[in-house]
């Protein structure tokens, strides 16, 4: 019987997880990664020239 409640809550906290992280990715914030994405591109423009 104990075991069975391990694997339950194991699951559990497996499935919330892919859950949250799905969920994280679809509804990201588009402005914060656009702006990530242009101070990538600068840091890589200075470091070549």
């Amino acid at each position: 019987m104990g075991l069975e409640v391990v694997y339950f809550f194991g699951a559990l906290v497996l499935l919330t997880a892919l859950i949250y992280g799905t969920l994280s990715y679809r509804y990201r914030n588009k402005a914060a990664t656009r702006a990530g994405d242009e101070i990538v591109r600068e840091r890589y423009r200075q470091n070549q020239g």
